[in-house]
């Protein structure tokens, strides 16, 4: 029996969300029982065959064992070892079936985010990692999520970011630097250079001798020596990091991921994720926690491995709002098919088609964004706990 882990002095309470999540487990598992989950995608279509017997289970990094930790970031560093899949001339810079995904979100960036696909599609991204982690490398577990409020007072000193080889990285180490600016080189600063952190390459850790592979597209920070390469080209340099715990202290807390849950304006989809996505929204806080380079360029943040649990974290939000009332919630969209409408688009709807070329599980089907509003419908068998 694995012994009850003690809380760091890093971690700080998620009591509130977590009561949230709890609640909304049960109310999905009333929907799975009495079969109106079932009834309700039906009428799209979808079908629902995940029960309680064999559903997944996604938890938080920072729960997991030692033990648990290691095959995770052992299973990463599998896709990061093993040859890319990319059809040839597609992404000359993708040399690894990590690369693979990667190439995908910056090919894709300008139609997956401030987007009516933005959550489904972050979900089947997410997803299908996870299943070539499965499949291709042997992983039993799941893409573990960085509950963001646990992280907030501390994140360099974190579970998810202490620099041990049970983290996902530490901190790069010291390098002179100009700040994180949002959206814009000559935005304001996020949070100013503290001398002596941050801003080089990433030292500690299990990905140290590890780099990120296909070239920056569009930096929102202003690192010396780092431009833009050719598009999906081949730019090999180390992960470098700028963790941030001022900017976390203000905009991470589990007191903001409550809000999003008891703000009665927020019951339908399209402010609920205006607020995530918004300039201090949970989706860029998480970003810029760590920022950097890739992490910091809104098209190559895959690059940065703690994309995987940020981005299970966002889905994690999303489903618990979606099973706070998982009938009325189920088929919710809004927003149009390109980045804040630009250019202009026509409204995304539940039959738009979300394909991942050359990193959908196992060369199956293509799936209209019906088949990704249910963890436990289409594709889909896991839960959060």
């Amino acid at each position: 029996m694995q012994a009850k882990r003690l809380i760091s002095e890093s971690e700080q309470s998620t009591t509130a969300t977590d009561a949230i999540a709890a609640q909304s487990l049960l109310k999905l598992t009333a929907a799975l029982v009495d079969g109106s989950l079932k009834k309700q995608l039906a009428t799209q279509s979808v079908v629902q065959n995940c029960n309680i017997k064999n559903v997944q289970v996604r938890r938080d990094y920072s729960t997991l064992s030692n033990r648990e930790k290691l095959a995770y970031t052992n299973a990463v560093k599998c896709l990061m070892d093993a040859p890319s899949k990319m059809p040839a001339g597609l992404a000359p810079g993708a040399k690894s079936r990590y690369d693979d995904f990667v190439a995908v979100h910056i090919n894709q960036t300008k139609t997956i985010h401030s987007t009516g696909n933005f959550l489904s599609w972050h979900r089947y991204y997410t997803w299908s990692f996870e299943k070539a982690l499965q499949v291709e490398c042997g992983y039993t577990g799941t893409v573990p999520y960085w509950n963001w409020g646990k992280s907030a007072q501390d994140p360099i000193n974190s579970p998810y970011m202490d620099g041990s080889p049970y983290s996902q990285g530490g901190n790069g180490v010291w390098k002179p630097h100009n700040c994180t600016r949002p959206g814009s080189l000559l935005a304001p600063c996020l949070s100013p250079v503290v001398e002596g952190r941050g801003g080089g390459c990433v030292e500690s850790g299990p990905y140290v001798g590890y780099q990120a592979n296909l070239s920056s597209v569009d930096t929102w920070f202003d690192y010396p020596n780092v431009v833009a390469g050719p598009f999906l080209g081949y730019q090999p340099r180390c992960i470098q990091r700028d963790i941030m715990p001022e900017y976390t202290q203000k905009y991470a807390t589990d007191d903001h991921l409550l809000a999003m849950y008891t703000n009665s304006s927020l019951n339908t989809i399209g402010p609920w994720q205006d607020v995530l996505q918004s300039g201090t929204g949970l989706h860029g806080v998480g970003h810029f926690t760590f920022g950097g380079n890739p992490g910091g360029d809104v098209y190559t943040s895959p690059n940065d491995p703690l994309f995987w649990l940020h981005h299970s974290m966002i889905d994690r939000v999303w489903w618990m709002w979606q099973n706070q009332d998982p009938i009325v919630r189920s088929f919710q969209i809004a927003g149009t098919r390109t980045m804040m409408n630009n250019p202009p688009s026509d409204n995304a709807t539940i039959y738009d088609i979300i394909d991942l070329g050359a990193v959908t599980p196992a060369n199956g089907p293509t799936y209209a964004i019906k088949n990704h509003v249910s963890s436990v419908g289409g594709p889909y068998c896991y839960i959060y706990l």
